[in-house]
């Protein structure tokens, strides 16, 4: 049932590569124009771990931090500070581009249709565009995962070789994001499981695995020694995001909610659970039609959406609601919708067109979360930044906020990039009231529940200080922040109303 089937429903000819060349060249644009934006928190504290190196390979030894990707932070320490935020992501934007590439080909043995699918998918669906265009290294990772995938698929072709580039393309997977480490051990999992379905003894196919996998073992050593010997260094950090608290539905299913509500269009905020298990039930039913018909990718699917998900709760993780953490599995949800049309295509014509339907929807519902995503983006930062040092005539600015770390990243970098940087002095939270900054700025605050004013303090021997919205900064997508500008203002008041 496990073996590939070798027919081929449309053979690839020229225009069908003109026509991948073409897809690719639209997603490598869309992913362009997602990266003319200001850099937002992340990718601004990746920037400044890199200021911190003094040659690229300590990106794999120094510093060790969840939020170094090493991959990417060696491009942001070649590229250097000051530049262009759009410059700062072109990394990831070609690798975005490749990823296309490597989608078709992973499926591209079957024909061309599947192939072409699988590709236009890659390169519209939102959150694949969206992290395709930031200066992170999840971008990398999906490039490094999909050649995994390709090569397990054909690994009984040549098994010899293909251990050897499926132990390449992990090691750099895991350079560029540790959250390939699951799906690639699902991975070898599912060529073991192909094994024994092909005839091999439970034993022997334990012990294929093992070989098969050597490579990628021997690269994650690699990279998993420079992790321990840079956590006993002074820069180190910590691993796995960490949140004060998660939703009632937890922050497991919150994440993977966020990703598909995307993907569908962003809408249904507040639904958490809704649109993540629709996906579940879809995916798993497609799986488990494609094991039915005898589909070759079947239990590497399986193996991918059912494992994955049961490793990160045996882990733990994520414990922060955040989608981000499992893009590199969502990146195969498109070859899995690529291989049921495929397979649908000759067995129900009705079918086939009700997934056509369902294509057109898909790609309509992602062009609107790229288009609004490209209209606000990951947050105005500079126009908030510039609202203030303009309307600012003392020295230094003082400033407070409710998420003093959020400001402080991403002001201190706008501020070495301006032409006349200003000294700015920091107010955490809990000193507001006493302190009384000249500017407030609310970070953890959603946009509809931004006051027009706030009044902090006021008693019989100490005048309130009221503070008036002065704009507001808003962000749209899988990251970034809503800014909040308030100026103090001067009030008759003798105490806050």
């Amino acid at each position: 049932m496990f073996g590939h089937r070798a027919h081929l429903q449309d053979p690839i000819r020229p225009v069908h590569i003109l026509a991948a060349a073409l897809i690719v060249a639209a997603g490598v644009w869309l992913r362009y124009r997602s990266a003319l934006g200001d850099l937002w928190l992340d990718e601004i504290w990746s920037l400044n771990f890199a200021a911190t190196m003094t040659a690229w390979h300590e990106a794999f030894w120094k510093v060790a931090h969840d939020n170094n990707h090493p991959l990417n932070t060696v491009y942001l320490y070649l590229i250097g500070q000051g530049r262009e935020p759009w410059l700062y992501r072109v990394a990831s934007i070609v690798a975005g581009g490749l990823s296309i590439a490597a989608a078709g080909w992973a499926l591209s043995r079957e024909g061309a249709g599947r192939m072409l699918v699988a590709m236009l998918c890659v390169a519209v669906v939102y959150p694949l565009v969206h992290f395709g265009s930031e200066a992170r290294g999840y971008a990398l990772m999906i490039l490094f995962g999909f050649i995994a995938f390709g090569t397990v698929d054909r690994a009984r072709d040549n098994p010899v070789h293909r251990r050897w580039l499926f132990g390449l393309a992990v090691m750099l997977g895991a350079a560029s994001h540790l959250a390939i480490l699951p799906i690639a051990f699902m991975m070898s999992i599912a060529y073991g499981l192909r094994e024994w379905r092909a005839g091999r003894s439970l034993w022997d196919a334990i012990k294929i695995t093992f070989w098969f996998s050597a490579p990628a073992a021997g690269g994650l050593a690699i990279v998993g020694g420079g992790i321990v010997y840079g956590l006993e260094h002074a820069t180190a950090g910590w691993y796995g995001g960490r949140a004060t608290t998660c939703p009632d539905e937890g922050c497991f299913i919150a994440a993977w909610d966020e990703l598909v509500r995307f993907a569908s269009g962003g809408f249904g905020e507040g639904l958490i659970g809704l649109h993540g298990g629709l996906f579940a039930i879809l995916i798993i039913g497609a799986v488990l039609w494609l094991m039915m018909v005898g589909q070759s990718r079947a239990y590497l699917y399986a193996a991918l959406f059912i494992g994955t998900p049961a490793i990160y709760l045996a882990l733990g993780q994520p414990n922060v609601p955040y989608g981000r953490y499992f893009i590199g599995l969502f990146a195969f949800a498109p070859l899995v919708l690529a291989d049921v049309m495929s397979e649908v295509r000759g067995r129900s014509k009705l079918l086939h067109r009700m997934m056509g339907v369902a294509l057109l929807v898909l790609i309509t519902a992602n062009i609107w979360s790229i288009t609004q995503f490209q209209r606000i983006g990951r947050g105005d930062y500079s126009r908030a930044y510039n609202l203030i040092v303009n309307n600012s005539k003392s020295d230094p600015i003082t400033i407070g906020s409710d998420m003093t770390f959020r400001l402080v990243t991403v002001f201190d970098h706008l501020n070495t990039q301006s032409a006349t940087p200003r000294t700015i002095a920091y107010t955490d939270p809990q000193n507001v009231s006493k302190e009384r900054p000249d500017w407030l700025v609310t970070v953890m605050v959603e946009p509809d529940k931004m006051l027009d004013a706030i009044c902090l303090g006021g008693t019989e021997d100490i005048r309130p200080v009221v503070y008036r919205l002065g704009g507001v900064f808003p962000y749209w997508g899988l990251s970034g922040t809503h800014w909040g500008v308030y100026r103090q203002v001067a009030v008759p008041w003798t105490k806050c109303p």
